[in-house]
């Protein structure tokens, strides 16, 4: 199967076609009721949807939330560990940018990481993401790559479910690097669910041009190269990706929302589990404080996402506040708890300075006060083996 290339045309005439469809009241409100009722629908008119003025959230919410496994809330869950805020891209809104110099900078070393997933897997945490910057090419690349490989399988060592890798786009043999020593079925999938995270942050190539850089230098810059990392992912035999667009980077949310929906049919077409991320533009170090969109939209864009494509696993993070994580319990597939800087785990709780960190998260509980609230609101949540009393 050819790679996936945006057809950045026919998503601006799908968005034109959504925002006519959005305009006739009548339509929408009869379309709100079939969807209710259990109509299969396509991208285009879930835009529109979402886009209405006469279509309430609450009655989106409600006609996503029948798409969603019945009884309680379903959900998985893993923490994020970096391992370093030393990267070499440009993105403008990132606290990890390679110029900004009011980040303070870290490194983990190999103790420390094992150290760290020994922590989280002794409070039960069975999910965790390996996280790093991305780097030019040559031996700092080469490093860093193998330094990620080197904790993905101390990972996979002591039995956590999942392990999502965000450490940027990869080269066909860079991807036979990252997966050394993991175990394969016959067919050459790997067998333990590795997820690999790329999120485009914005479809449209110019915002992704101005917040991203264009410097041949710049390892972030090739907007074609990332958006099919994860074709090469598929190909180096992952069965787990995980796109994403950064809220308020584009205001388009409609182009961002139909390009993405895009993305995810062509790699469900590939035979991928697909997770969607939908952070928001959070602060961080050494950047203005960024205009993200707002609570209310955030919920729409996620009852659009659950209707247009009920499979794919929708991920909120706990760098939203603790009612917008409620609000959306019943949408979600997966939430994630933890900290953005580096190596930052306890046995009791995490670090979360800024200073340090990527972007501010703005629920710093520890994830066990989290995860019990959620299973107290009636929802089952998996990779997570809280500590039984006594």
């Amino acid at each position: 199967m050819t790679a996936f290339v945006l057809d950045e045309a026919g998503i601006e005439r799908a968005r034109e076609c959504a925002a006519a469809r959005a305009a006739a009241a009548e339509t929408m409100r009869a379309r709100l009721a079939a969807v209710a009722a259990g109509e299969v629908i396509d991208d285009v008119t879930a835009v529109a949807l979402l886009l209405s003025p006469v279509v309430e959230t609450e009655a989106l919410v409600a006609a996503a939330r029948a798409r969603r496994p019945p009884g309680g809330p379903r959900l998985e869950t893993f923490s994020p560990l970096y391992l370093t805020n030393e990267c070499d891209a440009e993105c403008r809104m990132c606290g990890m940018r390679g110029d900004n110099a009011a980040l303070r900078r870290e490194t983990a070393d190999t103790a420390t990481v094992e150290d760290q997933l020994d922590i989280l897997h002794r409070r039960g945490m069975r999910g965790v993401a390996i996280l790093t910057g991305e780097y030019r090419h040559g031996a700092r690349r080469r490093a860093m790559i193998e330094r990620a490989a080197a904790a993905v399988r101390a990972a996979v060592r002591r039995g956590f479910a999942h392990v999502l890798v965000n450490i940027g786009a990869l080269e066909v043999e860079e991807y036979g690097s990252l997966l050394a020593g993991i175990p394969r079925e016959p067919d050459g999938r790997v067998r333990p669910q590795l997820t690999m995270c790329t999120f485009q942050e914005s479809y449209r190539p110019a915002t992704y041009a101005r917040f991203m850089g264009t410097s041949e230098d710049n390892p972030r810059s090739d907007f074609l190269r990332r958006v099919q990392n994860f074709d090469r992912a598929c190909d180096a035999g992952l069965w787990s990706v995980n796109p994403g667009i950064l809220l308020g980077l584009d205001r388009d949310v409609a182009f961002e929302t139909l390009a993405l929906l895009a993305h995810v049919r062509h790699l469900r077409q590939r035979g991928l589990r697909v997770y969607v991320s939908l952070p928001r533009l959070r602060r961080a170090s050494g950047t203005p404080l960024p205009r993200g969109i707002g609570d209310e939209l955030l919920t729409r864009i996620v009852a659009a996402l659950v209707l247009a494509a009920p499979d794919a696993r929708i991920v909120i993070s706990t760098r939203e506040p603790a009612a917008v994580q409620e609000r959306l319990l019943p949408l979600i597939a997966v939430l994630t708890p933890g900290s953005p800087g580096v190596a930052p785990y306890t046995l009791s709780g995490a670090r979360f300075d800024l200073e340090r960190s990527q972007f501010e998260v703005l629920d710093r509980r520890p994830f066990e006060a989290i995860l019990s609230e959620v299973v107290a609101r009636g929802a089952t949540v998996q990779c997570w083996e809280p500590a039984v009393p006594g």
